[in-house]
């Protein structure tokens, strides 16, 4: 991923999601042509993004754990799959980082993920604020994003602050 964003192509991409905040970002990726991480980039300042630190890639899912039912998107090219778990179980074998409870089973090539950031911005499609931690692989593209979903869209104020919490205690730069 390139280190800067080209002023013209995130204007344009703001634009974009100024017309409808609802707007997918995987979709905006397609029509813009860009990694998926370029548009997330390109929305901090436009919504609350926050890119988190190198090298926390286990804490902060081991930090899962604590902020309750999460909906969990993992996608190909090809396919999106949607869970609805828990985070926990956590053990490392070879190159995989595991997640495995009775609701979530996630066999994580860690190595692979490039950046992770926080987003707090309107669903698909609505006006409901969602939360989340989204991860990238070196090439920019989603690996798998976790949503705050206990009792959604009325995410109950203390995993709100959870989730904050965490963005704070790995956050790369100043808020």
């Amino acid at each position: 991923m390139p280190a800067t964003l080209d002023p013209t192509l995130a204007s344009e991409i703001r634009g974009y999601f100024e017309d409808d905040r609802s707007r997918m970002t995987m979709m905006a990726a397609r029509q813009f042509s860009v990694p998926e991480q370029t548009i997330v980039e390109a929305l901090d300042g436009l919504w609350p993004v926050r890119r988190l630190r190198d090298g926390v890639f286990r804490d902060v899912v081991l930090a899962l754990a604590d902020l309750g039912v999460m909906r969990v998107f993992v996608r190909s090219k090809a396919a999106v799959i949607e869970s609805v778990g828990t985070f926990g179980g956590f053990s490392e074998m070879g190159p995989f980082f595991n997640v495995q409870t009775e609701t979530l089973d996630m066999h994580i090539l860690h190595d692979e993920i490039g950046a992770i950031y926080a987003v707090e911005k309107w669903g698909h499609d609505t006006k409901i604020t969602t939360y989340s931690v989204q991860f990238f692989d070196r090439n920019g593209d989603a690996g798998f994003k976790a949503f705050l979903w206990e009792d959604f869209p009325n995410v109950p104020m203390g995993r709100i602050e959870a989730f904050r919490a965490l963005v704070a205690r790995f956050s790369a730069g100043e808020p």
